[in-house]
């Protein structure tokens, strides 16, 4: 019955053992009740949303989430961007993730989109700055970074009055990155890659692509 109530609520299969029952509440109890308590605080329809301990949102009207996203403890999500976080259904972001969608008074970022059944783990930092689009059945492991914004510099060569340029960065449906990985503005990673740990994405990768090194580079080819 709790693995059915898992499978409706994120779209994946677990085996449940009776030793799970103490990780479940801690995990997934709490959270969703959590989450619930936050939905009608804010007058929205409860979507199973799993909300870990001390999350600050910015502007939490611009999050738009599908049902069973979980985000974990310790976070900061600031959904100030023009187009919002927008989560898709069974999305996970892990405990400590920092995600930023505008930078004191300067320009609001685009948005963040994240597809279905996406999975990024701990210690995430997106600074959003042109459109991030995350698709659907992505792995992502600790440690990511996203910069979809470059710094410019004036004519006196210097980098820090804040003069900036923004693309956008996009991931393909069921890409996997490993942990560490650094993805620059610009890039854009075809359908199915995979980037190896510690690797920095400074130029777009090809579908079914294995990426990795710093700068990365395509290494061979996947079917």
């Amino acid at each position: 019955m709790i693995a059915g109530l898992i499978r409706r609520l994120t779209g994946r299969d677990y085996v449940i053992a009776s030793g799970d029952i103490g990780y479940l509440l801690s995990k997934g109890a709490i959270p969703f009740l959590r989450g619930a308590l936050w939905s009608m605080g804010r007058l929205r329809a409860p979507r199973s949303l799993l909300l870990g301990p001390h999350i600050q949102f910015i502007q939490p009207a611009r999050l738009f989430n599908g049902q069973g996203v979980s985000i974990g403890g310790f976070s900061y999500i600031d959904c100030s961007a023009d187009g919002g976080i927008v989560l898709g259904s069974g999305v996970t972001i892990r405990e400590r993730a920092w995600i930023q969608g505008r930078s004191g008074l300067n320009a609001r970022a685009a948005r963040l989109k994240v597809g279905d059944r996406s999975y990024i783990g701990p210690n995430a930092v997106i600074g959003l700055g042109g459109p991030v689009t995350i698709g659907e059945g992505v792995q992502i492991g600790a440690g990511l970074t996203i910069t979809a914004e470059a710094h410019e510099g004036d004519a006196d060569g210097s980098f820090v009055t804040g003069h900036v340029s923004r693309t956008g960065v996009t991931i393909g449906d069921n890409c996997w990155l490993g942990n560490n990985v650094s993805l620059l503005d610009g890039v854009e990673l075809g359908e199915g890659c995979i980037i190896g740990a510690g690797a920095v994405v400074t130029r777009s990768v090809q579908s079914y692509s294995v990426a990795a090194g710093v700068p990365a580079r395509i290494i061979r080819k996947i079917r």
